[in-house]
């Protein structure tokens, strides 16, 4: 359905509304998926299914990268990875638990900013842009980008205790987990979009009632 009225539609607010249905359809079977994991991992123990944030140092790709045309490739020692803990023996299980509660509830988090994106999309379509709804829904969103810069933050701190419990190469040490500055300054800027929105949401009603 979807796909046909995609077809029948050439404006840019139609294509964006399409692919942010479909990046909506990916995070709710995501989100499914890692809750159904979540579950199957506490009533039967031990798997540790879901992967959480990593970043690691390693001093020489050498060590761990056997064709060493491919680690010319690297620019950075510095990896950003996702770490997997099936079959290891965690000290603290409650850390592990409560990061992957917090990684599930960050797509459950993005789940809503899409749905909030769709519906200021599918307003854009309808060329009736100018209205309170949207400024509201873009100022939510704009939070949610805020928050999440602390919410991931904490996330890739508990998985940086859970990854120091582990023996690491002599190669590889574990780094702190870095800040996304990038999506703080985004969350500003739509921010910032959501004032000029009910601004101008505001002029319009002005000239309509001019007129």
């Amino acid at each position: 359905m979807a796909w046909n009225w995609f077809k029948n539609d050439g404006s840019i607010a139609g294509f964006l509304y399409f692919f942010a249905l479909l990046a909506w359809g990916i995070y709710f079977i995501s989100i499914l998926g890692g809750s159904l994991l979540f579950i199957a991992d506490i009533f039967i123990g031990d798997l540790h299914f879901l992967e959480l944030p990593a970043r690691i140092y390693i001093y020489d790709f050498g060590e761990i990268i056997t064709n060493s045309d491919t680690a010319n490739i690297f620019n950075s020692s510095i990896l950003e990875t996702n770490a997997s803990f099936e079959d290891i023996e965690l000290q603290n299980k409650w850390s592990y638990y409560l990061a992957s509660i917090m990684t599930i509830g960050l797509d459950g988090i993005i789940l809503y900013g899409l749905t909030l994106l769709g519906r200021i999309l599918r307003s854009l379509r309808r060329e009736e842009p100018w209205n309170n709804q949207n400024s509201k829904n873009l100022k939510i969103i704009g939070y949610l980008m805020l928050l999440a810069v602390p919410y991931k933050y904490g996330i890739g701190w508990l998985s940086y205790l859970m990854i120091n419990q582990i023996q690491l190469p002599e190669s590889i040490s574990l780094f702190w987990p870095p800040i996304a500055w990038e999506l703080g300054l985004a969350g500003l800027a739509v921010l910032l979009v959501a004032f000029i929105f009910e601004e101008g949401t505001r002029l319009y009603e002005e000239q309509k009632l001019t007129v």
